[in-house]
């Protein structure tokens, strides 16, 4: 397994074990579902989405709290775009 697989399969197991269910289970599905598509690039910015904060994330997607800036990338417009039009 190289390098990138190794990435990938640490990044989906931190998708699907965050703390709350309803995180766990979105972030969970949109990682399987995306997770082989994404480049380096992108898995980094999903690194990074996954060490914020489950109500960040939240809050964020309901457009209740402005966007940080490590957070306005590809992924999370695409899990955004993916958890409202579900």
């Amino acid at each position: 397994m190289d390098d990138i697989e190794i990435h990938r399969k640490k990044l989906s197991f931190r998708a699907g074990h965050r703390g709350t269910k309803e995180m766990d289970m979105l972030l969970g599905n949109f990682t399987d579902k995306y997770i082989k598509l994404f480049d380096e690039v992108e898995l980094g910015m999903l690194s990074d989405l996954l060490d914020c904060e489950d109500d960040l994330i939240y809050k964020c997607l309901l457009d209740k709290e402005s966007l940080p800036t490590l957070m306005d990338n590809r992924v999370f417009h695409l899990l955004k775009d993916t958890a409202i039009n579900k």
